[in-house]
């Protein structure tokens, strides 16, 4: 079974499972996003591949996170949502 990490914005935490702790109220900011890359990063060092949920795009710490993937070789997949219905 592959190991999966999926990323994603915080403001989308409901639908992300694992969440870093919230620094503060105003969590979406430098020092959140540190902290979250203390335990997102191992986490895709040992990923076989990286899922990013990204329904209405991909901001800049999202964006950093996809960068760091692929440079350490991590395959990369970006869903996001379509008008249309399957």
């Amino acid at each position: 079974m592959p190991n999966i990490v999926i990323l994603g914005s915080l403001r989308f935490d409901p639908y992300i499972v694992v969440v870093p702790e919230k620094t503060s109220a105003e969590y979406h900011n430098e020092a959140g996003y540190t902290k979250a890359c203390e335990r997102i990063y191992p986490a895709m060092a040992k990923a076989d591949m990286i899922i990013v949920w990204a329904p209405d795009g991909i901001g800049e710490h999202t964006q950093r996170d996809i960068d760091y993937a692929r440079s350490i070789g991590k395959r990369v997949f970006v869903l996001k949502e379509t008008e249309e219905a399957i």
